[in-house]
């Protein structure tokens, strides 16, 4: 699962609130909510991030595993 905690500790050291977020920077509500809640984003939205604060996709985001097994196709697991 891809999660957004990087992007929420970069608003921290930037002190930008999530106020900031949808006056300052136009972000719409619901893309805050969808942030915080670590809902898919395009590539065009992660994109338009990393210009807004001049970072990498590293530091707003990063791969968090679900550990949830997915047997291989044709195979079925037990138990």
């Amino acid at each position: 699962m891809i999660v957004f905690d990087p992007f929420w500790q970069l608003l921290k050291e930037q002190n930008i609130t999530t106020y900031d977020l949808e006056y300052k920077y136009g972000l719409n509500p619901a893309d805050t909510s969808r942030l915080k809640h670590n809902h898919n984003y395009t590539l065009k939205s992660i994109n338009r991030f990393c210009e807004l604060f001049s970072c990498q996709p590293g530091e707003i985001l990063f791969y968090r595993s679900s550990n949830i097994l997915i047997p291989p196709e044709g195979l079925q697991m037990k138990g």
